[in-house]
């Protein structure tokens, strides 16, 4: 056994994950500015914001891919600086765009990916096939890769982030390229791995019906800065909307609502006025997080 996996545990474990003021600065380019969430076991979280806000960022900091500039992370109870190779065997990643290996045939790549983890062939191909059976894509387990659709690579990129059982599930964009049918699925499936099977997921996407629709909780994340959390529900309470994309946009700053015409015609767009509001939060943070 490693000195990782021998590592005392540095926090509390009523959370499976637990960012604590945690920054990443790329040169000039602040990617997060003091970040702070908690996910309960067993909870689905949804981390949303436009490109470049920061979600990914926070997402490859929980797997251990970077390291946060201040801050710290933890999964399970560990700091995940101190743990990285647990932290990796104790989750899985689906990553906004995965790449597959496209000589391989998906039976194939799930025992190497499998064996990464220190998994057995043998237990991979048997999960694996279950998983496939489950996704509807088992006739083409034999196939290479590089010739399966756009659709069944993403139902190929679930199923490989799966392939160890981990604790901790992080989803970048998880339907991505499916059609209606796949997505409702996925979204099925991602509701029992967190009742059933109580695995703690967080899922960043621009999907917001899939956030409001399995997300326990939500983070809006704008310029490194979370500048709203909470239910689905207390989110639109507090900006006085009826869904989640209503909310969303009254707090992302910029946001145009268009007025039209009778004759369809666009005559002016009025700018929600939340720009100042979130700049002043961003400063806030970014100072706080200097100190």
């Amino acid at each position: 056994m490693s000195d990782e996996t021998q590592s005392t545990p540095v926090e509390e474990t009523k959370n499976a994950i637990r960012i604590s003021n945690v920054s990443k600065v790329y040169g000039t380019t602040i990617a997060l500015a003091g970040v702070s969430f908690e996910v309960k076991p067993g909870e689905i979280f949804g981390l949303l914001g436009p490109n470049g806000a920061g979600k990914t960022t926070s997402i490859r900091i929980l797997k251990g891919m970077i390291n946060p500039t201040s801050g710290e992370a933890f999964i399970l109870g560990k700091r995940i600086s101190d743990n990285l190779n647990w932290a990796k065997v104790h989750t899985g990643y689906l990553p906004e765009e995965g790449s597959l290996i496209g000589r391989l045939t998906p039976i194939e790549l799930s025992e190497f990916i499998g064996g990464l983890f220190g998994v057995s062939a043998e237990n991979s191909r048997n999960r694996s096939i279950e998983l496939f059976r489950m996704f509807g894509i088992f006739e083409k387990k034999d196939e290479l890769i590089e010739k399966l659709s756009r659709g069944m690579k993403q139902k190929l990129s679930i199923i490989c982030s799966l392939i160890h059982d981990p604790d901790i599930l992080l989803m970048d964009e998880p339907l991505a390229s499916l059609d209606p049918s796949a997505a409702k699925m996925v979204k099925d499936f991602i509701k029992y791995l967190s009742r059933e099977k109580e695995k703690t997921i967080i899922i960043s996407s621009h999907r917001l019906s899939l956030v409001e629709d399995v997300c326990d909780r939500v983070a809006i994340i704008h310029q490194g800065v979370i500048i709203a959390d909470g239910t689905p529900k207390s989110i639109m309470q507090d900006t006085n909307t009826s869904s989640l994309e209503d909310a969303y946009l009254a707090v992302i700053p910029g946001y145009k609502s268009p007025i039209i015409t009778s004759e369809g015609t666009v005559v002016e767009s009025i700018a929600e006025d939340n720009t100042h509001k979130a700049s002043e939060q961003t400063e806030l943070k970014t100072d706080e997080s200097h100190h």
